[in-house]
This record gives structure tokens, C-alpha cells and sequence, in this order.
């Protein structure tokens, strides 16, 4: 249901017209003066909605494919006109491009940008949005889309971030271990953002408002007034670049993570190295070789010390004086857990000398198990 009509030769905005003027254009009209769509140049009628919006409507069997818009699709996007006019920009209702490829709700022009307004109440998948802002793009025109039941559909919006999270993971399939999701959290105006590069705003189209990630309700003056500003559009480059400066962080620190992760494993809860020195030490003392090298005892006691040290060694890396993680309580049973502190690479850079460190101390142990594999057992063990 368009706003705008050529009457006369002259573009018509519908709710432009005093209540004395629009009766008058449909006297008019009914004695045979011709309206014609904008949209498309078929011929047209005039309306008037339940709530006194004034719009035209298309003849029947026009062929025109301009949707049919709701009420409040109507409103919202007069609303916007109004704003957009009262800022003094040059504004358009249902501006169209040269070659008709689109069709905007709202176009507002000053100096050398071009800002379009998309209401958008009826439901769109991420693929037929992008498909219809790259348009836009295409022509250098700073696009803005309101998307109605946003939270509703911020599940596909989510889906296309996770992806962009683990685009450079080696392990895709697994979660990177001591990570605290909440840290890449955001909104689905960010969502769509930072994998898409569309600007948009959630739409409660009933009470003509907006919201965001961190404001749950904003005016729609308001928010408007801040896009022409650009400032909107500066808070999704903002948060699309701290978006993207967490992901490299990831990157940087997965590996080390990743092993980190099988330190405690075979440190810890599995006991491996122990328990390789414990079958190694039985042997050796069952076919009698203990009695006949008694130096072969202190090397096995100087292998459990060291082995004492090591898991000693790791609980201090990841005790929360140590710098690098902080112990938190699970949100099911309200056991403490530890979480990376993703804030720098310099805490990367001092995880990855703490891999280096145990790297270097389980070479040694494996070399010293390998010389008793042989019947040696002399060298020393170190990190």
C-alpha cells in the first residue's frame, strides 16, 4: 500500500494532504481524475486506514509486484519520512533506483551520502536479506533494515556468527577447552553485522519502537536521528571490530589451549606420567636389575619427585594469582571452573611459554624412560 502517487503530473505523499485536501483529490478522483501508482505507473485509487492513514492502493489485475504492506508498515515508514524531513534531509517515501532493482521505504540525501530505511514485519531468511541489501551496496547507498519479531529470528542470525567464531579453527567439531562463551555473546544486530555487513535494528512494529543488544527500548526519533548522524553506524563497526579482535585472540590461543588441556589429563585427572614410571619401576624391579645397579633407586625417586614438581608446577599456572585463568562457578551445580583470560596477547604469549615449559619437561621424561627401555638409566632428568 504505497504513500505516494503521481496525480496531475505531480508526486503526491498521502499523508502530506490535509484531511480538506485529500477529499478533495477523491472528489476529483471519482469524477475521473486519473491517479497513478508511483511504483509502477498503473492506475490507483485512494484509501484511507481504520487509523486515518491516508495512502493509494493498485487497481485490481495491475500486475504490479509491490507488496501489500500492513498498518503498521505503513506508519513506521511515514514516521520515518517525517523524522528524516525534520533533520533537513531531501526525502523520498518508496524511492526506487534507476533500473527498478529496488525499491526503498525511506530515502534520505545529504551532501554525498545516501541513507535508505527497509521496514521489514513479515518474515526474511539471512540468505533473501543479504540478497536484497547487497543491492544497496552495489550502489554505494548506506542501508539500515528495521526487522520485526527480531528475537524470533535471532537463531539463524546466531547460527551464521558461530560459524564465523570457528572459521579458523583446527578442531572444529570440538570446543576450545577453558574458553567462557559468554565472552563472544553479542546481539543479532551484531550478528548480522559482523557476518554480513548489513546494518539493522530490532522492530516492535506495534508500539513503533526499537531495540538493541544493550537497550532494550529506544524511539524510533531517536534512533533514526542517529543513524542520519552516523552514529549507529559506528556502533556496529565498534562492536563488529571488538567482535573480530576476540576471534583472532581465539585463534591465537586454541593451540595452546588445546594442549594445555591434555597437560591436565595426563598430569592430573589421569595420572599418565606416573603411572608409565610406576609399570616401568616394576619391571625393572622384577627381573632384579634394582639389585645389581642400586643407582637405578635414585633415579626412580628423582623421576616421582620431578614428577611431584611437574603436577605442582601446572596447579600453580592455573591458580588465579598465576595471572592467566579465573576459577568460576558453573551455573548447573555451582562447581568452580577454570576460564582463559582472553584479554591480550601478552597472556597468550605467557600460556604458550607455560605449553613450552611442560613441552620441554615431558621430552626429557620420555628420553629418561626411553634410556631404561635400553638398560641405561643414567642422564638426568630436567626441565
Amino acid at each position: 500500500m504505497p504513500l505516494k502517487a503521481v496525480v496531475d503530473g505531480a508526486t503526491i505523499i498521502g499523508p502530506d494532504l490535509s484531511l480538506e485536501e485529500w477529499n478533495e483529490l477523491r472528489v476529483r478522483h471519482k469524477k475521473g481524475l486519473p491517479v497513478t501508482m508511483a511504483c509502477c505507473g498503473e492506475p490507483g485509487h485512494l484509501r484511507t486506514s481504520r487509523r486515518g492513514m491516508q495512502h493509494f492502493y493498485h487497481a485490481v489485475d495491475t500486475g504490479c509486484r509491490y507488496e501489500e504492506e500492513s498498518r503498521e508498515h505503513l506508519e513506521i515508514k511515514y514516521l520515518i519520512y517525517r523524522i528524516c524531513k525534520s533533520e533537513q534531509w531531501e526525502t523520498y517515501v518508496e524511492f526506487s533506483a534507476t533500473d527498478r532493482t529496488w525499491i526503498a521505504d525511506v530515502c534520505a540525501i545529504r551532501d554525498d551520502r545516501m541513507v535508505v530505511f527497509e521496514i521489514q514485519i513479515s518474515s526474511i531468511s539471512p540468505g533473501e536479506l543479504e540478497e536484497r541489501d547487497i543491492k544497496y551496496r552495489n550502489e554505494g547507498v548506506e542501508s539500515y533494515w528495521l526487522l520485526d519479531n527480531f528475537l524470533g529470528r535471532s537463531r539463524d542470525f546466531a547460527a551464521g556468527y558461530k560459524a564465523f567464531l570457528s572459521e579458523n579453527d583446527e578442531r572444529p567439531a570440538g570446543k576450545i577447552p577453558y574458553l567462557d562463551d559468554s565472552l563472544f555473546e553479542t546481539g543479532p544486530e551484531n550478528h548480522i553485522f559482523v557476518t554480513q555487513g548489513i546494518r539493522s535494528v530490532g522492530l516492535q512494529a506495534k508500539n513503533q519502537t526499537l531495540f538493541t543488544t544493550n537497550n532494550p527500548e529506544i524511539s524510533l526519533e531517536v534512533w533514526v536521528k542517529e543513524a542520519l548522524k552516523g552514529n549507529y553506524r559506528r556502533y556496529l563497526e565498534e562492536s563488529a571490530a571488538g567482535c573480530h579482535h576476540k576471534r583472532r585472540l581465539k585463534d591465537l590461543a586454541a593451540p595452546s589451549l588445546h594442549r594445555f588441556r591434555e597437560f591436565y589429563l595426563t598430569i592430573v585427572r589421569n595420572g599418565t606420567y606416573r603411572k608409565k614410571t610406576d609399570s616401568r619401576y616394576r619391571a625393572v624391579k622384577a627381573d632384579g636389575t634394582l639389585r645389581r645397579a642400586p643407582k637405578l633407586q635414585k633415579k626412580f625417586d628423582e623421576i616421582s619427585a620431578e614428577i611431584d614438581w611437574l603436577e605442582r608446577e601446572y596447579r600453580s599456572m592455573m591458580a588465579e594469582s598465576y595471572g592467566l585463568f579465573s576459577w568460576k562457578k558453573s551455573r548447573n551445580d555451582g562447581t568452580l571452573w577454570p576460564v582463559f583470560r582472553l584479554e591480550s596477547e601478552s597472556k597468550i604469549i605467557q600460556l604458550q611459554e607455560c605449553v613450552k615449559v611442560l613441552d620441554r619437561w615431558e621430552a626429557s621424561f620420555e628420553e629418561a624412560l626411553a634410556r631404561f627401555e635400553t638398560g641405561g638409566g643414567s642422564g638426568v632428568l630436567g626441565v
